[in-house]
Parts: C-alpha cells; structure tokens; sequence
C-alpha cells in the first residue's frame, strides 16, 4: 500500500550524512540475504562510501517532509566486474517499500541522469533483476543484455542515452 505522497525533496546523501545509516538500513532489509552480504554494517559501510559529493561514486537521497530517508540511488564507475568497460552505473535503488508507486523512484533516476548528463556522460547502464527490470523499461531505459552469474542468477543489463 502506498502512503499518501508528501513533499519529497531529492538531495546529495553527502548533504544529508545523518541519514546513511537509514539508506544502508533499507538496502540490506531489501538484499541482505546471500548471494550477498548479510550484515548490515556492510550495508551502511558502503553506502557511506558511495555518499560522494562531486565525483563518483555518488548518491542522492528522497526525503520526505519529516526528514526521513524514503529512497536513494548511486551512481558509480562499474557495478558488475566483468563489465568495468562500460561507466557510469546506477547502483543500490531503492525505495522504501510504503512509498514505491508514488514516482519517488523515477524522480531519483531523473536526478541521477541530470547529473550525469551535466557531467558529460552520454550513457548510463545498470544491472537487475526481476521487477526493476520493467521499473526501468519505464523510466525509458533499454535491455543491452542478460548475464548467467557465476552464482547462477540471472542479471538484465539496461543502458540509456543521455
């Protein structure tokens, strides 16, 4: 169930450093299961790592009129090892669960591919899986390709020109 919408700001996580723990939070509650790690100081370690300011990797945040964390994204140089030729990726999406259907997550994606493009990139790719795939399809992203990983999962790989 979706919460009536209020004001939600989009803003640099590096702006709003209170409030990594609670992305970090929400990323392991939605991933913290393997294949990927399950503790969640690793969670919030990383997305304090990717709280760039400036440069990649980056990450804003969606806060609502309380000053709560309701979703973020990143981008980063890669996300999948073996595809390091291609940059930037947006990585680590996510809205909290009682907020999504209210475009909180197509406004981060907006933010993130503004800023990119700002800077000069000219594409952007991520990887996912499952639903995502048509949240992007959506937010006008196309399929590249799709990768067995070596844990036998199933990645899409999309990119869109900016």
């Amino acid at each position: 169930m979706t919460t009536a919408p209020g004001p939600v700001v989009v803003a640099l996580l590096a702006d709003h450093e209170r409030l990594i723990a609670a992305v970090g939070e929400m990323r392991w509650q939605e991933w913290g299961q393997p294949p990927e790690p399950d503790d969640q100081a690793w969670w919030v370690n990383v997305t304090a790592r990717e709280a760039g300011h400036d440069q990649l990797p980056i990450t804003w945040v969606a806060i609502d009129q309380r000053g709560d964390a309701i979703g973020a994204v990143g981008l980063a140089p890669y996300d999948l090892e073996e595809r390091q030729d291609r940059s930037p990726w947006l990585i680590g999406m996510i809205v909290r669960a009682d907020r999504r259907g209210a475009g909180i997550g197509g406004r981060l994606v907006a933010q993130l591919e503004n800023w990119a493009g700002a800077h000069g990139y000219t594409r952007v790719w991520v990887a996912t899986g499952g639903r995502a795939v048509d949240f992007y399809r959506k937010c006008g992203w196309g399929i590249y390709e799709t990768i067995e990983r070596a844990a036998g999962d199933v990645t899409t790989v999309l990119t869109k020109a900016l």
